[in-house]
C-alpha cells in the first residue's frame, strides 16, 4: 500500500509529541496511564498494509472499553487509589490490544514455517490481559457495562459461514454493517487509493 510521505511525517510528529507529553507527566498517576493508553491507541487505529476483521474487532473493543473506563473513572473520583488502579488497568488493556494487532501484522509478513506458532505465542499474554480486564470492568459496572461488539468469529457464526466456504478476502466485509470502525477503515483505504493515483499522475508530469 502506498503511504504519502506527508502522512508518515505527520504520524512521526504526533508520536513525538505524545512521547514528550508522557515524559512530562508524573509516573504512576492517572494522567500518566491515560496518556499511555492514548499512545497505544495510535497503533491500534493505524491503517495497515492490509485489511483484517481482527483489526476492526480490536478497534471496536477499544471504543467500547473506553466508555466503560470513563464510567468507572467517574464513579471513583473521590477514591484516588481506586482511580489509579483503574487507569493502570485501562493502560494495560490498550497495550494488550496494540500487541494483538502487532502480532497480526507480523503474522502476515512472517514467511517461516513456524509463523502461526509464533503468532499464537505472541498473542497469548495480551489475550489473557484483555479478557481479565474486560471481566473486571464488567463485574464492577454490572448492567451498566457497555457491551463489546461481536467479533469476527461471532459474526461468522451468526451469518452461518463457519464452514469457511466463502471468499475470506472480501466476504468478511459483509459481516460489519454496524461497525463505525469498519466504515472508517474503508474510507481511509479509499482516500489512500485516491492519493496514490494523484501521486502517480504528478510523477508522470
Amino acid at each position: 500500500m502506498f503511504i504519502p510521505f506527508w502522512v508518515l511525517v505527520i504520524g512521526a510528529v504526533v508520536l513525538y509529541y505524545w512521547y514528550k507529553s508522557i515524559k512530562e507527566v508524573k509516573k504512576d498517576s492517572v494522567e500518566y496511564f491515560e496518556k499511555m493508553a492514548e499512545y497505544f491507541k495510535e497503533s491500534i487505529f493505524k491503517l495497515e498494509h492490509f485489511d483484517s476483521p481482527r483489526f476492526v474487532d480490536i478497534q471496536d473493543a477499544y471504543d467500547a472499553m473506553e466508555i466503560n473506563y470513563l464510567r468507572l473513572k467517574q464513579r471513583n473520583l473521590s477514591n484516588p487509589e481506586k482511580a489509579l488502579e483503574l487507569s493502570r488497568d485501562w493502560e494495560r488493556y490498550a497495550e494488550s490490544l496494540s500487541e494483538l494487532k502487532s502480532a497480526g501484522v507480523y503474522l502476515d509478513v512472517d514467511m517461516g514455517d513456524n509463523a502461526y506458532d509464533n503468532f499464537q505465542e505472541s498473542a497469548k499474554e495480551p489475550s489473557i490481559i484483555k479478557e481479565e480486564v474486560e471481566k473486571k470492568f464488567k463485574s464492577l459496572l454490572g448492567k451498566d457495562f457497555h457491551k463489546i461488539p461481536p467479533n469476527y468469529d461471532d459474526r461468522r457464526k451468526k451469518a452461518g459461514k463457519e464452514d469457511g466456504l466463502f471468499n475470506l478476502k472480501e466476504d468478511w466485509k459483509l459481516f460489519y454493517p454496524d461497525s463505525d470502525n469498519f466504515r472508517r477503515m474503508i474510507d481511509l483505504r479509499e482516500k489512500s487509493g485516491k492519493e496514490y493515483e494523484e501521486e502517480k499522475k504528478k510523477s508522470k508530469n
